[in-house]
Formats: structure tokens, sequence, C-alpha cells
């Protein structure tokens, strides 16, 4: 089934259940990584999918189609906030209190190379949910501190102390893995 965003819009709006299965099919694979991402479990990965669902089904009639691929932004930009919904509502999520400066030494990461993509996405997964959260909307999402502050009601200096302190923990962790593997040989 080959149709325009526009047309597909179009019939789920009108409660055609085959282009309502056919959008869900589209992007489910996509929405459950970024979840994934957020979440690092499943089950809430599983519920923040089906949450963005149904919110995304509701909120179709008042959608406006910009240009090719805007429809994948908003279907992604909507899981982006029931994950961290579900995450507000989960007790997972702290942020710690602003730190006026943290040192981050700006060490080699030599065994990088070396690793797969899905050793560095299960890095991020095992972070802390506040690390994790805020190194997934300014690394991989693009936002800014200040929209990640608002995003999740936290100061612009926590946003920014909780990306330094994930960046940290993610070059520890990088760090050891290449160690790991330089002793294993």
């Amino acid at each position: 089934m080959i149709i325009s965003e526009e047309e597909l819009v179009r019939r789920c709006i009108a409660n055609d259940r085959h282009a309502q299965e056919f959008l869900f099919n589209k992007y489910y694979h996509e929405l459950y990584l970024i979840a994934m991402r957020y979440l690092a479990d499943h089950h809430n990965a599983e519920d923040a999918i089906i949450q963005a669902f149904t919110r995304i089904y509701k909120k179709l009639p008042g959608y406006s189609h910009r240009g090719p691929g805007s429809l994948g932004r908003w279907v992604r930009t909507i899981l982006i906030n029931e994950s961290i919904r579900l995450l507000k509502r989960s007790t997972s999520i702290q942020f710690n209190e602003d730190l006026k400066y943290l040192e981050v030494e700006n060490s080699e990461v030599s065994g990088l190379q070396n690793l797969q993509a899905a050793d560095i996405i299960s890095m991020i997964e095992k972070l802390p949910a506040g690390y994790r959260t805020v190194f997934n909307l300014y690394v991989v999402e693009g936002f800014t501190h200040k929209e990640i502050a608002s995003k999740l009601g936290i100061s612009e200096n926590t946003s920014k102390t909780q990306l330094k302190k994930a960046r940290h923990q993610l070059m520890n962790k990088i760090n050891q893995e290449r160690d790991y593997g330089t002793k294993g040989i």
C-alpha cells in the first residue's frame, strides 16, 4: 500500500482501520527504538508507544502536513513526549542538584572504533534515567538546554549537569570496554 502522507492522514481521520494499522506498522519499529532509548524497559516502551498512538489518532484532525517526512517527525515528537511523561510518573527519574562546575576529562577514547552501535546504545540504556533522558534529548534529538529544561521542569544548569555526567559515565564505560577488550587479547 503506497499512499502519500496526506492521504494516509486523511484515511486515518476517516477511521479507516487498514490505514490506521498501516500507520502503526510504518512507525512501530522506529518508535520502539526511541522509547527504549528513553525508558530502557520493554514493557514501558510498549506502554509509551500505545499511549503515543492513542494520542496520535486523537490529534490527527489537527495535524497540518508540512512536507515530506513531517508526519514522521510529528509522530516521533509525540512518542518522545509520552516517554518523558511515563518517566515523570515513575519514581525512576531523578535529577541531581545543579553543580556549578563538573570537570570532565577530555581523555582519548581510542576503543570507540571497536564498539558496535548496539554496544553504545546498550551503554546509553544503562545510564540513570535523568542522565539518559537529557543525553537523548540533547545529543540525539537536538533540543537545546533551554528546551530540555522546559520539557522536564528542571533548570538549564541541571540539564547541562546531567549531560556532563552522562558523557562522563559513557566515556568511563567506553574506556572500561576498551581496557577489557585489550586484556582479553
